[in-house]
């Protein structure tokens, strides 16, 4: 069924839950005559170091049913990254999908002003700020924001906008990479990334439809109920990261990726604190932000060691689930391509999710079976 003359739409996304914000970036897409959609999306953790509302599968499953044809699953220890990490890892998984245009939501549309934030960060003045600024005491995300805007100060909204951030990332890697992907901004409305629950729109933030659901237990935002489905939230798993913490020694504390620059020390000190967000907030300063915090206290629950994933070698592409013509889409690729069903003989770092998913779903035996083979929406 394939010709190069197809489009064939990108999509990437955490889904933490997939909202009517989604909805609308999915709509939009169909709108521009795409052959087919493939989403590339983050499994049961995110890029901020929290856990997923719903699970892969459950996520899944709903955007099948929202009309993506594939969803392909972003690595756990590639969602658990930086913006640019996470970024480049998708873009790979998108382009070897031969994916032709990306589809992404930010709060400023303007492309030639990413590419000209792209050329600044390449100019020797910019290394020399970001030097200043990272031995000031700024996190390395702040310090470059500064740099940059401090050298041309119109690139401030867009700096401080978090979707622009991550669109930013997306139009590097593919420009950086030679990807023949052309990247379309449409621009998010009614709500912004940390917004909290409006009246009289229909499209709220991510963050407080699940600060909503936890509170009052209401579904706002969402074509679906929350109800229906089993949910989940880090401050369930904070006894265990406190565990861990307590009985780990300084030295396998600093083994642990992101545990760097005596910050051991710092959670070995605050681990009387009892309250999850209590605990964040007291390791939060100028050079650790709040995310980084997060992550590594993710990194600690799922045991990732600094050595771990050294090798970024080929590794089989996971399809999570697929729609009739996503199937026939893929049998243009070599069937090594992919990992489809959980085997014994599957590859270490699948086996590695699993293991992940089995602190998820807190060993509901169940539930990690429910993972081994696709989603499946004819």
């Amino acid at each position: 069924m394939y010709n190069r003359s197809m489009k064939i739409a990108g999509l990437i996304a955490e889904f933490n839950p997939l909202h009517l914000g989604h909805e609308y970036l999915i709509e939009k897409i169909k709108e521009d005559d795409v052959d087919l959609i493939i989403c590339t999306m983050s499994p049961n953790f995110t890029m901020r170091g929290e856990l997923s509302i719903l699970s892969k599968m459950d996520k899944t499953k709903i955007a099948l049913e929202k009309g993506v044809d594939i969803v392909a699953e972003i690595p756990t220890i590639y969602t658990i990254e930086s913006a640019d990490n996470y970024a480049h890892k998708a873009l790979e998984i998108l382009n070897s999908l031969k994916v032709t245009d990306l589809y992404f939501g930010a709060e400023i549309e303007d492309t030639q002003k990413y590419y000209q934030i792209i050329d600044v960060r390449k100019k020797e003045e910019y290394k020399s700020l970001l030097n200043k600024y990272r031995d000031m005491g700024y996190s390395l995300k702040d310090a470059s924001k500064r740099s940059i805007i401090t050298i041309d100060s119109s690139f401030k909204d867009l700096l401080e906008s978090p979707n622009s951030l991550l669109a930013l990332e997306y139009i590097e890697s593919i420009k950086e990479n030679n990807y023949n992907i052309t990247p379309h901004i449409i621009k998010r409305i009614e709500t912004n990334y940390f917004d909290e629950i409006k009246n009289g729109v229909l499209i709220q933030s991510a963050s407080a439809i699940r600060k909503e659901y936890f509170i009052n237990k209401e579904s706002k935002g969402l074509s679906y109920n929350l109800s229906d489905y089993k949910t989940y939230d880090i401050r369930d798993y904070f006894d265990l990261i406190k565990y861990k913490i307590t009985s780990s020694s300084l030295d396998e504390l600093k083994k642990i990726k992101g545990v760097n620059e005596g910050i051991e020390n710092l959670l070995k000190k605050n681990a009387y604190i009892n309250n999850y967000d209590d605990f964040v907030s007291s390791l939060i300063s100028k050079r650790n932000r709040e995310t980084k915090i997060k992550r590594i206290l993710m990194y600690i629950l799922l045991n990732i060691k600094k050595d771990e994933f050294q090798d970024d070698s080929f590794n089989p592409i996971r399809i999570l689930g697929v729609r009739e013509k996503g199937r026939k889409y893929l049998k243009i690729f070599s069937p090594e391509m992919f990992t489809i069903n959980i085997k014994k003989d599957s590859p270490e770092f699948i086996k590695r999710e699993i293991d992940f998913s089995k602190i998820y779903y807190k060993n509901d035996e169940l539930k990690v079976k429910s993972e081994y083979h696709p989603v499946i929406l004819d």
